[in-house]
């Protein structure tokens, strides 16, 4: 088991190293000035409690225990702001970011995340006076409720028709991407009476989409079916 003594000495190496990096390199890593301020408080902290540990005139109970204190509250951010930058897609890591940092991407960028190659299905859950509620079905996995592999969010764009003749692409409107498999699309009552058609796909992290469903037409007003 390492000693206390060579965690603090280990962890001190890292941490002057990892405090350099991110004060010269915050706005790359997307490290806002609150969070880089935070650290450069608790280095000079830590450099003072540093320096009592390791001097035998000053080194005792109250300077161990002192260190003790500033390791947990040091160790606690920069493993905080180290996840922060890990799972940041947009933050590109170079070797030696990933060195200072002390961080290591096993997929070091979520862009190499194939969008799937297949389209979702679609199921009426129900309609009221006011909501439409769907259902994103996995075709492969149609019992499943949880979204497939590599599909983090599910596109959506709507259309209205007096009729039941399918809309053109330009009467389609791009909604904002759900995170649920199951969700209401809310309609004003001016289209009652309309027909709603849906489409949908899946994305993703990055927006990247899947083939897009077949649409469902649903009468406002009226439960109805997919076709």
């Amino acid at each position: 088991m390492m000693d206390l003594s060579e965690k603090i000495l280990k962890f001190h190496c890292f941490f002057r190293a990892f405090v350099a990096y991110i004060d010269t390199h915050a706005t790359d890593l997307l490290i806002s000035s609150e969070q880089v301020d935070k650290l450069d408080a608790l280095y000079e902290d830590w450099l003072l409690k540093y320096e009592a540990y390791i001097t035998p005139n000053t080194h005792g109970f109250p300077s161990v225990s002192d260190i003790k204190v500033a390791y947990e509250a040091c160790s606690g951010l920069t493993d905080t702001l180290r996840t922060q930058i890990r799972d940041n897609s947009d933050i590109q890591l170079s070797g030696e970011a990933q060195l200072n940092l002390n961080i290591v991407r096993t997929d070091k960028s979520r862009s190499s995340i194939l969008p799937l190659d297949y389209a979702p299905s679609l199921a009426l859950v129900s309609v009221t006076n006011w909501a439409v509620e769907v259902f994103v079905m996995d075709p492969k996995h149609p019992i499943k409720r949880a979204k497939p592999k590599n599909a983090k969010l599910i596109g959506l764009m709507i259309a209205y028709t007096d009729t039941p003749q399918p809309p053109n692409d330009e009467a389609y409107k791009v909604m904002n991407p759900e995170g649920k498999t199951t969700f209401s699309i809310l309609f004003t009552n001016d289209k009652l009476g309309k027909y709603m058609w849906i489409v949908c796909w899946y994305m993703t992290a990055t927006g990247k989409p899947s083939p897009a469903s077949k649409p469902l037409m649903v009468k406002l007003g009226q439960v109805n079916q997919a076709i």
